[in-house]
Protein backbone atom coordinates (compact mmCIF):
# COMPACT_ATOMS: atom_id res chain seq x y z
CA UNK A 1 0.00 0.00 0.00
CA UNK A 2 2.78 2.44 0.91
CA UNK A 3 4.55 1.63 -2.35
CA UNK A 4 1.40 2.44 -4.32
CA UNK A 5 0.89 5.78 -2.56
CA UNK A 6 4.52 6.80 -2.93
CA UNK A 7 4.50 6.15 -6.66
CA UNK A 8 1.20 7.90 -7.13
CA UNK A 9 2.67 11.02 -5.52
CA UNK A 10 5.82 10.76 -7.62
CA UNK A 11 3.83 10.46 -10.83
CA UNK A 12 1.81 13.56 -9.98
CA UNK A 13 4.74 15.79 -8.93
CA UNK A 14 7.83 14.88 -10.95
CA UNK A 15 8.19 16.93 -14.11
CA UNK A 16 4.92 18.74 -13.42
CA UNK A 17 2.71 19.96 -16.22
CA UNK A 18 3.81 23.41 -17.35
CA UNK A 19 0.99 24.78 -19.47
CA UNK A 20 0.76 27.85 -21.69
CA UNK A 21 -2.44 29.63 -22.57
CA UNK A 22 -3.52 29.93 -26.17
CA UNK A 23 -6.64 30.84 -28.12
CA UNK A 24 -7.27 27.18 -28.79
CA UNK A 25 -7.38 26.28 -25.09
CA UNK A 26 -4.43 25.38 -22.92
CA UNK A 27 -1.43 23.86 -24.69
CA UNK A 28 1.39 21.93 -23.07
CA UNK A 29 4.90 22.28 -24.64
CA UNK A 30 5.55 18.58 -23.95
CA UNK A 31 3.25 17.73 -26.88
CA UNK A 32 5.20 19.85 -29.38
CA UNK A 33 7.76 17.28 -30.52
CA UNK A 34 5.60 14.18 -30.12
CA UNK A 35 3.33 12.83 -32.91
CA UNK A 36 0.47 12.71 -30.44
CA UNK A 37 -2.37 13.01 -32.99
CA UNK A 38 -0.88 10.19 -35.07
CA UNK A 39 -0.68 7.96 -32.03
CA UNK A 40 -4.33 8.64 -31.23
CA UNK A 41 -5.41 7.89 -34.82
CA UNK A 42 -3.45 4.61 -34.79
CA UNK A 43 -5.17 3.51 -31.60
CA UNK A 44 -3.75 1.26 -28.94
CA UNK A 45 -0.55 -0.35 -30.23
CA UNK A 46 -0.33 -2.57 -27.11
CA UNK A 47 3.32 -1.56 -26.55
CA UNK A 48 2.53 -0.77 -22.92
CA UNK A 49 -0.07 -2.43 -20.73
CA UNK A 50 -2.33 0.12 -19.11
CA UNK A 51 -5.97 1.01 -18.58
CA UNK A 52 -7.95 4.22 -18.34
CA UNK A 53 -11.52 5.09 -17.45
CA UNK A 54 -13.49 8.28 -16.86
CA UNK A 55 -14.78 8.58 -13.31
CA UNK A 56 -18.21 10.08 -12.52
CA UNK A 57 -18.26 13.87 -12.66
CA UNK A 58 -18.73 15.43 -9.22
CA UNK A 59 -19.27 18.87 -7.74
CA UNK A 60 -16.03 19.98 -6.07
CA UNK A 61 -15.54 22.13 -2.98
CA UNK A 62 -14.74 24.97 -5.42
CA UNK A 63 -18.32 24.72 -6.75
CA UNK A 64 -17.05 23.53 -10.13
CA UNK A 65 -17.94 20.31 -11.91
CA UNK A 66 -14.84 18.13 -11.77
CA UNK A 67 -13.93 15.33 -14.17
CA UNK A 68 -11.28 12.75 -13.30
CA UNK A 69 -9.58 10.01 -15.31
CA UNK A 70 -8.28 6.92 -13.56
CA UNK A 71 -5.12 5.81 -15.40
CA UNK A 72 -3.44 2.59 -14.27
CA UNK A 73 -0.03 1.57 -15.63
CA UNK A 74 1.02 -2.06 -15.11
CA UNK A 75 3.88 -2.13 -12.62
CA UNK A 76 5.68 -4.79 -14.66
CA UNK A 77 5.96 -2.29 -17.53
CA UNK A 78 7.88 0.03 -15.23
CA UNK A 79 9.95 -2.80 -13.74
CA UNK A 80 11.37 -3.92 -17.08
CA UNK A 81 12.26 -0.31 -17.98
CA UNK A 82 13.65 0.54 -14.55
CA UNK A 83 16.53 3.03 -14.67
CA UNK A 84 15.89 4.02 -18.31
CA UNK A 85 14.40 7.44 -18.97
CA UNK A 86 10.84 8.42 -18.07
CA UNK A 87 7.37 7.01 -18.37
CA UNK A 88 5.20 9.91 -19.56
CA UNK A 89 1.43 10.14 -19.43
CA UNK A 90 -0.15 12.62 -21.89
CA UNK A 91 -3.71 13.89 -21.45
CA UNK A 92 -5.72 16.02 -23.87
CA UNK A 93 -9.30 17.28 -23.58
CA UNK A 94 -11.11 18.50 -26.71
CA UNK A 95 -14.36 20.42 -26.38
CA UNK A 96 -17.26 20.67 -28.83
CA UNK A 97 -15.54 23.54 -30.66
CA UNK A 98 -12.32 21.51 -31.03
CA UNK A 99 -10.37 23.63 -28.55
CA UNK A 100 -7.74 21.50 -26.84
CA UNK A 101 -6.47 21.48 -23.28
CA UNK A 102 -3.33 19.50 -22.51
CA UNK A 103 -1.23 18.32 -19.62
CA UNK A 104 1.36 15.65 -18.91
CA UNK A 105 3.08 13.96 -15.99
CA UNK A 106 6.30 11.98 -16.02
CA UNK A 107 7.75 9.35 -13.71
CA UNK A 108 11.53 9.11 -13.47
CA UNK A 109 12.23 5.41 -13.97
CA UNK A 110 15.47 5.69 -12.02
CA UNK A 111 13.43 6.33 -8.88
CA UNK A 112 11.27 3.19 -8.99
CA UNK A 113 12.10 0.31 -6.66
CA UNK A 114 12.79 -3.34 -7.39
CA UNK A 115 9.35 -4.50 -6.32
CA UNK A 116 7.45 -2.06 -8.55
CA UNK A 117 6.05 -4.99 -10.52
CA UNK A 118 3.90 -6.07 -7.58
CA UNK A 119 1.36 -3.30 -8.06
CA UNK A 120 -0.02 -0.93 -10.66
CA UNK A 121 0.80 2.76 -10.61
CA UNK A 122 -2.15 5.14 -10.57
CA UNK A 123 -2.37 8.64 -12.01
CA UNK A 124 -5.67 10.52 -11.79
CA UNK A 125 -5.61 13.79 -13.75
CA UNK A 126 -8.51 16.12 -13.01
CA UNK A 127 -10.11 19.12 -14.69
CA UNK A 128 -12.93 21.53 -14.04
CA UNK A 129 -15.45 21.28 -16.87
CA UNK A 130 -18.73 22.85 -17.91
CA UNK A 131 -21.75 20.88 -19.19
CA UNK A 132 -21.21 19.50 -22.68
CA UNK A 133 -19.47 16.77 -24.67
CA UNK A 134 -15.73 16.15 -24.72
CA UNK A 135 -13.17 13.84 -26.29
CA UNK A 136 -10.33 12.73 -24.05
CA UNK A 137 -7.16 11.54 -25.79
CA UNK A 138 -4.59 9.67 -23.72
CA UNK A 139 -1.15 8.22 -24.35
CA UNK A 140 1.66 6.63 -22.35
CA UNK A 141 5.18 6.97 -23.69
CA UNK A 142 8.54 5.43 -22.69
CA UNK A 143 11.18 8.04 -23.57
CA UNK A 144 14.12 5.60 -23.70
CA UNK A 145 12.61 3.26 -26.30
CA UNK A 146 9.89 5.31 -27.99
CA UNK A 147 7.29 2.67 -27.12
CA UNK A 148 3.81 4.06 -26.67
CA UNK A 149 0.14 3.23 -26.42
CA UNK A 150 -2.83 5.52 -26.91
CA UNK A 151 -6.60 5.58 -26.62
CA UNK A 152 -9.57 7.91 -26.87
CA UNK A 153 -12.45 8.20 -24.41
CA UNK A 154 -15.61 10.26 -24.42
CA UNK A 155 -17.08 12.39 -21.66
CA UNK A 156 -20.57 13.82 -21.39
CA UNK A 157 -21.16 16.34 -18.60
CA UNK A 158 -24.72 17.02 -17.51
CA UNK A 159 -25.69 20.26 -15.78
CA UNK A 160 -26.58 20.02 -12.11
CA UNK A 161 -30.17 18.99 -11.59
CA UNK A 162 -32.30 21.75 -10.01
CA UNK A 163 -29.20 23.91 -9.70
CA UNK A 164 -29.78 26.64 -7.06
CA UNK A 165 -26.99 28.68 -8.69
CA UNK A 166 -28.08 28.28 -12.31
CA UNK A 167 -26.13 30.74 -14.43
CA UNK A 168 -23.15 30.88 -12.08
CA UNK A 169 -20.97 29.08 -14.64
CA UNK A 170 -21.89 31.10 -17.72
CA UNK A 171 -18.48 32.82 -17.98
CA UNK A 172 -16.35 29.78 -17.16
CA UNK A 173 -13.97 28.22 -19.72
CA UNK A 174 -15.05 24.74 -20.87
CA UNK A 175 -11.97 23.09 -19.35
CA UNK A 176 -9.44 24.10 -16.71
CA UNK A 177 -6.91 21.39 -15.89
CA UNK A 178 -5.88 21.10 -12.25
CA UNK A 179 -2.13 21.15 -11.78
CA UNK A 180 -0.40 19.10 -9.11
CA UNK A 181 0.46 21.34 -6.17
CA UNK A 182 1.39 21.21 -2.51
CA UNK A 183 -0.52 22.63 0.45
CA UNK A 184 -1.89 25.24 0.75
CA UNK A 185 -1.90 25.81 -3.03
CA UNK A 186 -3.85 22.57 -3.45
CA UNK A 187 -6.69 24.14 -1.43
CA UNK A 188 -6.84 27.47 -3.27
CA UNK A 189 -5.82 26.32 -6.80
CA UNK A 190 -4.19 29.61 -7.83
CA UNK A 191 -3.78 28.40 -11.43
CA UNK A 192 -7.57 28.19 -11.80
CA UNK A 193 -8.61 31.64 -12.98
CA UNK A 194 -12.20 31.03 -14.10
CA UNK A 195 -14.66 32.95 -11.91
CA UNK A 196 -18.19 32.06 -10.98
CA UNK A 197 -20.95 34.54 -11.79
CA UNK A 198 -22.27 35.43 -8.31
CA UNK A 199 -23.92 38.86 -8.42
CA UNK A 200 -25.07 40.68 -5.29
CA UNK A 201 -27.34 43.57 -6.29
CA UNK A 202 -28.81 45.32 -3.24
CA UNK A 203 -31.12 48.35 -3.17
CA UNK A 204 -29.01 50.02 -0.48
CA UNK A 205 -25.21 50.29 -0.13
CA UNK A 206 -23.64 47.40 1.78
CA UNK A 207 -20.30 46.44 3.26
CA UNK A 208 -19.74 42.68 3.13
CA UNK A 209 -17.14 41.25 5.52
CA UNK A 210 -16.05 37.62 5.27
CA UNK A 211 -14.56 36.42 8.54
CA UNK A 212 -12.79 33.06 8.37
CA UNK A 213 -11.80 31.05 11.42
CA UNK A 214 -8.53 29.69 10.05
CA UNK A 215 -7.06 28.61 13.37
CA UNK A 216 -4.49 25.86 12.72
CA UNK A 217 -5.55 23.95 15.84
CA UNK A 218 -8.50 24.01 18.16
CA UNK A 219 -8.71 27.00 20.47
CA UNK A 220 -9.43 24.44 23.17
CA UNK A 221 -7.24 21.41 23.79
CA UNK A 222 -4.66 21.06 20.95
CA UNK A 223 -3.71 17.49 21.78
CA UNK A 224 -7.30 16.31 21.33
CA UNK A 225 -8.69 18.36 18.43
CA UNK A 226 -5.72 19.48 16.35
CA UNK A 227 -6.77 17.33 13.39
CA UNK A 228 -10.33 18.62 13.44
CA UNK A 229 -9.60 22.21 12.55
CA UNK A 230 -6.80 21.41 10.11
CA UNK A 231 -9.33 19.28 8.24
CA UNK A 232 -11.82 22.15 8.30
CA UNK A 233 -9.45 24.25 6.21
CA UNK A 234 -9.75 21.69 3.42
CA UNK A 235 -13.27 23.01 2.88
CA UNK A 236 -12.97 26.55 4.25
CA UNK A 237 -10.27 27.80 1.87
CA UNK A 238 -12.17 26.70 -1.27
CA UNK A 239 -15.35 28.14 0.27
CA UNK A 240 -13.57 31.44 0.89
CA UNK A 241 -12.38 31.58 -2.70
CA UNK A 242 -15.91 30.95 -3.95
CA UNK A 243 -17.62 33.54 -1.72
CA UNK A 244 -14.93 36.13 -2.47
CA UNK A 245 -15.86 35.90 -6.16
CA UNK A 246 -19.23 37.46 -5.40
CA UNK A 247 -19.74 40.68 -7.34
CA UNK A 248 -21.04 43.26 -4.84
CA UNK A 249 -22.51 45.81 -7.23
CA UNK A 250 -23.56 48.34 -4.60
CA UNK A 251 -20.84 48.08 -2.00
CA UNK A 252 -17.52 46.56 -1.02
CA UNK A 253 -16.27 43.12 0.02
CA UNK A 254 -13.57 42.60 2.65
CA UNK A 255 -11.85 39.43 3.88
CA UNK A 256 -10.09 38.60 7.13
CA UNK A 257 -8.65 35.31 8.42
CA UNK A 258 -8.40 34.86 12.18
CA UNK A 259 -6.09 32.67 14.21
CA UNK A 260 -7.92 32.31 17.51
CA UNK A 261 -5.08 30.33 19.09
CA UNK A 262 -2.71 33.29 18.84
CA UNK A 263 -5.44 35.96 18.85
CA UNK A 264 -4.36 37.80 15.73
CA UNK A 265 -5.61 38.63 12.26
CA UNK A 266 -3.36 36.53 10.06
CA UNK A 267 -4.59 38.04 6.77
CA UNK A 268 -6.77 40.96 5.77
CA UNK A 269 -7.75 42.38 2.39
CA UNK A 270 -10.24 45.18 1.85
CA UNK A 271 -12.06 46.02 -1.35
CA UNK A 272 -11.55 42.52 -2.73
CA UNK A 273 -11.88 41.96 -6.47
CA UNK A 274 -9.56 38.95 -6.46
CA UNK A 275 -8.03 37.37 -3.36
CA UNK A 276 -4.32 38.14 -2.99
CA UNK A 277 -3.03 34.59 -2.81
CA UNK A 278 0.58 35.82 -2.94
CA UNK A 279 0.01 37.09 0.63
CA UNK A 280 -2.71 34.74 1.84
CA UNK A 281 -0.80 31.54 0.95
CA UNK A 282 2.34 32.42 2.96
CA UNK A 283 0.14 33.58 5.87
CA UNK A 284 -1.43 30.11 6.05
CA UNK A 285 1.99 28.46 5.94
CA UNK A 286 3.34 30.71 8.69
CA UNK A 287 0.50 29.93 11.05
CA UNK A 288 0.68 26.60 12.82
CA UNK A 289 0.83 24.77 16.16
CA UNK A 290 4.56 25.47 16.53
CA UNK A 291 3.93 29.22 16.29
CA UNK A 292 2.01 29.36 19.56
CA UNK A 293 4.17 31.12 22.16
CA UNK A 294 3.97 31.26 25.96
CA UNK A 295 2.04 34.53 25.85
CA UNK A 296 -0.65 32.95 23.65
CA UNK A 297 -0.95 29.94 25.98
CA UNK A 298 -1.26 32.21 29.02
CA UNK A 299 -4.13 34.12 27.39
CA UNK A 300 -5.91 31.24 25.67
CA UNK A 301 -8.95 31.61 27.94
CA UNK A 302 -9.65 34.83 26.03
CA UNK A 303 -9.60 33.20 22.58
CA UNK A 304 -13.39 33.28 22.28
CA UNK A 305 -13.52 36.93 23.31
CA UNK A 306 -10.95 37.76 20.63
CA UNK A 307 -13.40 36.34 18.10
CA UNK A 308 -16.24 38.34 19.68
CA UNK A 309 -14.20 41.54 19.46
CA UNK A 310 -13.47 40.95 15.77
CA UNK A 311 -17.17 40.47 15.09
CA UNK A 312 -18.12 43.57 17.11
CA UNK A 313 -15.79 45.93 15.30
CA UNK A 314 -17.33 44.96 11.96
CA UNK A 315 -20.96 45.52 12.89
CA UNK A 316 -20.97 48.27 15.53
CA UNK A 317 -20.82 52.04 15.20
CA UNK A 318 -22.91 52.24 12.05
CA UNK A 319 -24.05 55.83 11.47
CA UNK A 320 -27.10 56.86 9.50
CA UNK A 321 -26.30 56.72 5.80
CA UNK A 322 -23.41 54.26 6.23
CA UNK A 323 -23.44 51.05 4.18
CA UNK A 324 -25.32 48.21 5.88
CA UNK A 325 -22.84 45.76 7.47
CA UNK A 326 -23.17 42.18 6.30
CA UNK A 327 -21.00 39.65 8.11
CA UNK A 328 -20.33 36.16 6.72
CA UNK A 329 -18.58 33.83 9.16
CA UNK A 330 -16.89 30.73 7.73
CA UNK A 331 -15.74 28.19 10.28
CA UNK A 332 -15.65 24.58 11.27
CA UNK A 333 -17.06 23.62 14.68
CA UNK A 334 -14.77 25.24 17.28
CA UNK A 335 -14.43 23.98 20.84
CA UNK A 336 -12.68 26.04 23.51
CA UNK A 337 -10.83 24.99 26.64
CA UNK A 338 -12.57 24.35 29.92
CA UNK A 339 -12.97 27.64 31.76
CA UNK A 340 -12.88 29.69 28.57
CA UNK A 341 -14.79 32.99 28.66
CA UNK A 342 -17.70 32.19 26.33
CA UNK A 343 -19.67 35.30 27.17
CA UNK A 344 -21.78 36.11 24.08
CA UNK A 345 -21.45 39.35 22.19
CA UNK A 346 -23.29 42.21 23.89
CA UNK A 347 -25.62 44.41 21.88
CA UNK A 348 -28.49 46.75 22.62
CA UNK A 349 -31.45 45.30 20.76
CA UNK A 350 -31.39 43.83 17.27
CA UNK A 351 -28.17 44.87 15.48
CA UNK A 352 -28.30 47.04 12.41
CA UNK A 353 -26.47 44.32 10.50
CA UNK A 354 -27.07 40.99 8.78
CA UNK A 355 -25.12 37.99 10.05
CA UNK A 356 -24.62 34.67 8.26
CA UNK A 357 -22.77 31.73 9.78
CA UNK A 358 -21.69 28.91 7.43
CA UNK A 359 -20.48 26.07 9.63
CA UNK A 360 -18.59 23.60 7.45
CA UNK A 361 -18.33 20.08 8.89
CA UNK A 362 -15.72 17.66 7.59
CA UNK A 363 -17.19 14.49 9.10
CA UNK A 364 -20.19 12.61 7.70
CA UNK A 365 -23.52 13.88 8.99
CA UNK A 366 -24.49 12.17 12.23
CA UNK A 367 -27.10 9.44 11.94
CA UNK A 368 -30.18 9.30 14.17
CA UNK A 369 -29.36 8.00 17.64
CA UNK A 370 -30.32 4.36 18.28
CA UNK A 371 -29.98 3.48 22.01
CA UNK A 372 -29.73 -0.22 21.12
CA UNK A 373 -26.68 0.30 18.93
CA UNK A 374 -24.84 3.36 20.24
CA UNK A 375 -23.34 4.66 23.43
CA UNK A 376 -25.50 7.66 24.38
CA UNK A 377 -22.45 9.44 25.80
CA UNK A 378 -20.91 9.46 22.30
CA UNK A 379 -24.11 10.52 20.59
CA UNK A 380 -24.12 13.87 22.37
CA UNK A 381 -20.71 14.92 21.08
CA UNK A 382 -21.30 14.85 17.37
CA UNK A 383 -20.31 12.84 14.30
CA UNK A 384 -17.66 10.16 14.57
CA UNK A 385 -15.40 8.45 12.07
CA UNK A 386 -13.02 5.57 12.62
CA UNK A 387 -9.43 6.30 11.66
CA UNK A 388 -7.16 3.30 10.94
CA UNK A 389 -4.99 2.52 13.94
CA UNK A 390 -6.21 5.50 15.99
CA UNK A 391 -9.79 4.96 17.10
CA UNK A 392 -12.72 7.22 16.33
CA UNK A 393 -12.38 10.93 15.63
CA UNK A 394 -15.02 13.04 17.33
CA UNK A 395 -16.06 16.40 15.95
CA UNK A 396 -16.08 18.99 18.75
CA UNK A 397 -19.14 20.81 20.00
CA UNK A 398 -19.22 24.26 18.42
CA UNK A 399 -18.83 27.13 20.88
CA UNK A 400 -18.75 29.94 18.31
CA UNK A 401 -22.49 29.67 17.75
CA UNK A 402 -23.07 30.51 21.41
CA UNK A 403 -20.98 33.69 21.22
CA UNK A 404 -22.98 34.85 18.17
CA UNK A 405 -26.43 33.98 19.51
CA UNK A 406 -27.55 37.56 20.38
CA UNK A 407 -26.95 38.55 16.74
CA UNK A 408 -29.51 35.98 15.59
CA UNK A 409 -27.28 34.72 12.77
CA UNK A 410 -28.69 32.71 9.92
CA UNK A 411 -26.92 29.40 10.43
CA UNK A 412 -26.12 26.96 7.63
CA UNK A 413 -24.71 23.55 8.58
CA UNK A 414 -22.79 22.23 5.61
CA UNK A 415 -21.38 18.74 5.08
CA UNK A 416 -21.04 18.49 1.29
CA UNK A 417 -20.34 20.75 -1.72
CA UNK A 418 -23.99 20.38 -2.75
CA UNK A 419 -25.15 21.62 0.65
CA UNK A 420 -22.71 24.53 0.46
CA UNK A 421 -24.08 25.44 -2.96
CA UNK A 422 -27.63 25.54 -1.58
CA UNK A 423 -26.53 27.60 1.42
CA UNK A 424 -24.60 30.00 -0.82
CA UNK A 425 -27.58 30.47 -3.15
CA UNK A 426 -29.90 31.16 -0.21
CA UNK A 427 -27.47 33.60 1.37
CA UNK A 428 -26.86 35.54 -1.86
CA UNK A 429 -30.58 35.76 -2.50
CA UNK A 430 -31.27 37.06 1.01
CA UNK A 431 -28.50 39.66 0.76
CA UNK A 432 -29.72 40.83 -2.65
CA UNK A 433 -33.17 41.45 -1.19
CA UNK A 434 -31.87 43.92 1.39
Amino acid sequence: MHQFVRLTIALSLISGAESILAESGSLDPAFKNIPFDTWIDQGDQAHIRWTARVLPVELSTHQRLQAKIDIQVDGNELARRRGKGYMVVLVQFSDSENHVYQTHQALDLQLVKDDIGKSNVSYIPAAFVTPGDYRISLAVFATATGEHSAMRLTLHVNPLKNDPLAGSGRDLPPVEILEASQSPDDLFLPNITGRLNLPIATRHPVRVDILVNASPISAGEPSRTEQINNRSLISLIPALKVVSEANVRNGTLNVALLDLTTQHVMFQQDGVHALDWAKLGPALKESGPNKIDIHALENRRQNAQFFVSQVSRRIEGVAKGDPLPILIVLSGPMEFASGEDLHPIEIGGKPDAEIFYIRYHWLPERQAFNPLQQDPRRARRGPMMQQPGRGPLVEPIDSLERTLKPLQPRLFDVYTPVEFRKALATMLDQISNL
